[in-house]
């Protein structure tokens, strides 16, 4: 599963996260509170696709992420974000 920077993804209990960066070194998700003020990262995926919080594994691997169709824009509104990651 490829995640989408930017896009909002559900837990299995309802927790959203943000996904900050996916790259080769694996990603970084927020909660959407923690990302509207620009916190420290609240989940990591692992290379091998598990997520870790707070530097301990969790149950949850990247599979149990659900995409919710909606995007960090609906969290901060198009006129926080500039105009390159707008368009």
């Amino acid at each position: 599963m490829i995640l989408s920077v930017l896009g909002i993804y559900a837990l299995p209990n309802g927790h959203e996260l943000v996904v900050i960066r996916n790259d080769a070194q694996g990603s970084v998700l927020f909660g959407p509170v923690s990302f509207k003020r620009f916190e420290m990262h609240e989940v990591l995926v692992n290379l091998a696709g598990r997520l870790v919080c707070q530097g301990k594994l969790t149950a949850w691997d990247i599979s149990n992420l659900s995409d919710t169709g909606r995007s960090s824009m609906d969290i901060l509104g198009k006129d926080r974000l500039p105009q390159s990651e707008i368009n």
